[in-house]
């Protein structure tokens, strides 16, 4: 047996694979974050994970869901239209150092957002978070 397929033998026998997918560019943050850790994408992702299910439960999926007041003046702030606020279920900002830094839109059940082919919507920017709003609508 060589040491290629000793090495896939055993990965095969130990481990198990996710495929994870991400827009493009998102690729090169999360490798530069885990540079800065000296270690690999792979093991980024997995502490990201076991720190999500510290406890035996994610979170993550605990965080409310709830559309708050603050939720609505951000969409104001974003200057989001009137017809994309009931698509979405919930929304996060990502800040640093008190400045904002990241944006995230999850689009309800059943609504789909063709920039990013899922219901997920990312961007760095106000400006970018109207344009590729725009794209999200109701799957068929």
């Amino acid at each position: 047996m060589t040491r290629t397929a000793y090495k896939n033998n055993h990965r095969d026998l130990h481990y198990d694979r996710i495929e994870f997918c991400v827009p493009k560019g998102e690729k090169a943050k999360i490798r530069a974050i885990a540079d800065t850790m000296q270690i690999s994408i792979n093991e980024y992702l997995f502490r990201l994970v076991c720190a999500d299910l510290s406890g035996g439960e994610s979170h993550i999926s605990k965080q409310s869901n709830e559309f708050t007041e603050e939720h609505q003046k951000m969409l104001d702030k974003w200057q989001v239209a009137a017809k994309y606020r009931e698509m979405i279920e919930s929304m996060h900002v990502e800040e640093i150092n008190g400045m904002n830094k990241h944006y995230t839109i999850i689009l309800k059940e059943g609504y789909i957002n063709d920039a990013t082919g899922s219901r997920n919507i990312y961007a760095d920017r106000m400006q970018d978070i109207r344009r590729i709003i725009t794209k999200s609508h109701k799957q068929k």
